[in-house]
C-alpha cells in the first residue's frame, strides 16, 4: 500500500465537494489568520480527499477551511487558477 501523501495532484476547485459530517468550526478571526496564510505563503498542505467515481467528485475528508478560503477569495482562486492540492485516499 502506498501512502496517499504521494498521491497529491491538482484539482479544479469544482470538483471538489464538502463532506456532510463536517464537525469544525472555525471563528472569523482564525478564517482571517488562515487566508493570511495562504496569501503569503501559498497552499502548503493538500486537502485529502476520496475521489467519487459514480460522480466524478472529490469529496473532502480533511481541509474544508483550506478549501473554503479558495471559494470565497478571488485573488486565491485565481492565484491558484482554480486549482487545490489534494492527496487522494485510494
Amino acid at each position: 500500500m502506498k501512502s496517499p501523501v504521494y498521491n497529491v495532484k491538482a484539482v479544479p476547485i469544482d470538483k471538489i465537494q464538502a463532506n456532510s459530517y463536517n464537525p469544525n468550526a472555525v471563528a472569523p478571526p482564525e478564517m482571517k489568520l488562515l487566508y493570511q496564510s495562504i496569501k503569503q505563503d501559498g497552499y502548503t498542505m493538500p486537502i485529502v480527499c476520496y475521489y467519487l467515481p459514480e460522480v466524478d467528485k472529490y469529496e473532502i475528508v480533511d481541509g474544508f477551511h483550506r478549501y473554503t478560503i479558495m471559494l470565497k477569495h478571488k485573488d486565491i482562486f485565481e492565484r491558484e487558477n482554480g486549482m487545490l492540492p489534494v492527496s487522494v485516499i485510494d
